[in-house]
Order: structure tokens, then sequence, then C-alpha cells
């Protein structure tokens, strides 16, 4: 019995790696799309930045579960209770894309759902890099780069409120490469530990 759960285990965690893997070019795909639809390329892309956005969401879902399982026995009941509300936020959020490229809800919905969707998913990351570098769970890069990424959003998120163009687009570049790198860090991270 104990050799079954260990093998499903293992399938989990491997999946949840190539999963990390996949959110690579999805990610990127999206940022492409956003960016040639702000380039004013045409309104046809904005609707596959949402599809490849809420699918990048859904794909992280897999690698936060697999984190949980890897590292819960060594940090208390708290990483539960953040990934859980970060998975339930990514679907929200993904769930709010999808809706907004169907016609169900409106731009400025969307926006709420996304909103909501990702602050508990920030906060996982936050989770994460706590896991890494306090509790030494996973390697230390990845914690690294999960810090990137929420300073790197919050610096994003100041400087486009401030509608500081230039700044905004180096920025964002900056942040996408930081997520690629996490990405492939955790997917990575994953693997070693299946």
């Amino acid at each position: 019995m104990a050799q079954r759960f260990q093998h499903w285990h293992d399938v989990l965690i491997r999946l949840a790696a190539y999963s990390a893997f996949l959110a690579v070019p999805t990610l990127l795909l999206a940022a492409l799309f956003l960016a040639l639809f702000f380039r004013g390329m045409g309104e046809r892309y904005e609707p596959l930045n949402d599809v490849f956005s809420a699918f990048g969401l859904l794909l992280l879902v897999l690698p936060a579960f697999a984190v949980y399982t890897l590292t819960k026995e060594h940090v208390g009941a708290w990483l539960g209770i953040i990934t859980w509300a970060a998975i339930a936020g990514m679907v929200l959020a993904a769930a709010g894309q999808v809706l907004l490229v169907l016609g169900v809800i409106n731009l400025q919905t969307s926006f709420v759902t996304g909103g909501i969707g990702i602050v508990p998913a920030i906060l996982w990351l936050g989770a994460l890099a706590l896991l890494v570098l306090r509790y030494h769970q996973l390697g230390p890069v990845v914690g690294w780069l999960a810090l990137a990424v929420i300073v790197l959003s919050v610096l994003l998120t100041l400087v486009s409120s401030a509608r500081l163009a230039a700044l905004t687009w180096a920025v964002s570049v900056a942040l996408i490469v930081a997520l690629v790198a996490w990405l492939i860090s955790l997917g990575s991270d994953l693997l070693r530990q299946a």
C-alpha cells in the first residue's frame, strides 16, 4: 500500500514539474499577444492574451499543490490555508478571463475577478519564498526568484499607475524574465523531488 502511494505521489510531483515547464511558453504567448494588442496591432490579440493567461494560471495549480504535499509535514497548517486560497484564486482569475472572452462578463468585472484571484496567489509566492529561505524546502533559487516576482509585480503596478510608459515596458520585461526563470527553477526542483 505504501509503495502504491509513493508511486502516485511521484507521478503527481512529475506532473506538477511538467505543468510548471508548460506554463513557460503559455506565459510567453500571453505576453506576446498583450504586447501586440498594446502596440496597436489589432483587438484580435486581446482574447488570445486572455485565453493564454487563463491557461497559465491553471497550469500553476498542480505545482502549488505539489509544493504543499512535499512540505506540509515540515511547516504546519498555515501552508495549507495559503495554498488552497491560492488555488481558489488561480481558478477564479482564470475563470474571469475565460468569461471575459466568452462575453459573459465585461472588462471591469474581469479586473475584479483577476484582482481577487491574484492576491492569494501572490501571498502563496511569499509563502513559497519563506519555505525556501527560512525552512530550506526546495532550492534557494526558487525562493529568491519568487521574491523577485513579487517585487517586480508591485513595481509594475506602481510605474503603470504613474503612466511611465518606457519604465512600464522595462519592468514588464523584467517581470516576464523573472517568471520564466522561476517556473523553470520550480519545475526542475520538483523533478528532483519526484
